[in-house]
């Protein structure tokens, strides 16, 4: 049974994979227990798919060292441009990320058409996890740990920014800077997860395992803890089976996350319902 576990590690390609995999576990659950909580799903959704005009040009120009990078810098465009524009208050918030969402991706379509390369650049749709050089993996580990770290740093201010703002521009919180790094971090996660799950998938990692930790949960610490704990579950198994079933990892753990999702959803409002019909009986009893 441990060498079902441990066989797929068993190459250099893969051990990179399954650290990849790690940290996007833990990063992914964490930025997403917070988009969530500030309703930001669709974010997610067209941070994704706008990073591909800067995947195309990254690696067109300075080859596939540049990808990431390029990534990076067409999602913290994509996270300025959207809060500048969002202090317009004429026009809804979810209004302005779809249309600057849209743009970058037609851009991101026609830039990736237009590369001149032996190389297809679509598998960045849906994650490339086992072509990870050791660039890609420092450059992971590096993002990874500073948004971490931020998180860590500005929990209590981000607590009372997504519940309070009020209360938090009383409290000398710069409400409007915390949210364009929320943007700009975003982007950060999205860009970690490009090389698992790809572009198409990334807002499963960010949603899905936070969602899942929210049917039990209510403080926000303990969303976010069980949150990390099915999000890194759910991405070693699903490299683990990805392997074993000669199967596309990133839609494994894609399908994965949300069978999860069903299941707990399935466990929890069963849970839920025999609680109502006991209480209800201790009532008639009473």
């Amino acid at each position: 049974m441990i060498h079902w576990f441990l066989d797929p590690f068993q190459s250099d390609f893969s051990q990179r994979a399954g650290l990849v995999c790690l940290m996007v576990g833990v990063l992914a659950p964490v930025v997403g227990a917070w988009i969530s909580l500030r309703r930001l799903a669709y974010m997610g959704d067209a941070m994704s798919h706008s990073l591909l005009g800067g995947v195309a040009i990254g690696f067109a120009w300075f080859g596939s060292a540049a990808v990431l990078p390029g990534a990076l810098v067409a999602g913290i465009f994509m996270a300025v441009t959207i809060h500048l524009l969002s202090q317009n208050r004429r026009i809804a918030h979810d209004s302005i990320i779809a249309v600057v969402g849209s743009g970058m991706f037609a851009f991101g379509v026609l830039a990736l058409s237009k590369v001149d390369t032996s190389v297809s650049l679509t598998h960045f749709l849906f994650g490339q996890l086992l072509t990870v050089n050791t660039v890609d993996l420092w450059i992971t580990v590096v993002l990874t740990v500073a948004s971490l770290f931020f998180v860590w740093f500005k929990f209590d201010d981000l607590k009372f920014a997504t519940f309070d703002r009020d209360h938090a521009t009383q409290l000398g919180i710069r409400v409007q800077r915390l949210d364009a790094a929320m943007l700009i971090l975003l982007a950060v996660c999205v860009v970690v997860c490009l090389s698992t799950v790809g572009t198409v998938l990334t807002v499963s990692l960010l949603i899905t395992p936070a969602a899942t930790s929210r049917l039990f949960f209510s403080r926000v610490a303990t969303i976010t803890f069980g949150a990390i704990v099915v999000g890194l579950t759910e991405v070693v198994l699903g490299f683990i089976i990805s392997y074993h079933a000669n199967m596309a990892p990133g839609p494994t753990i894609t399908l994965l996350t949300t069978a999860v999702f069903i299941a707990a959803y399935i466990a929890q409002f069963a849970t839920s319902d025999r609680t109502y019909v006991h209480h209800t009986h201790e009532h008639d009893h009473h």
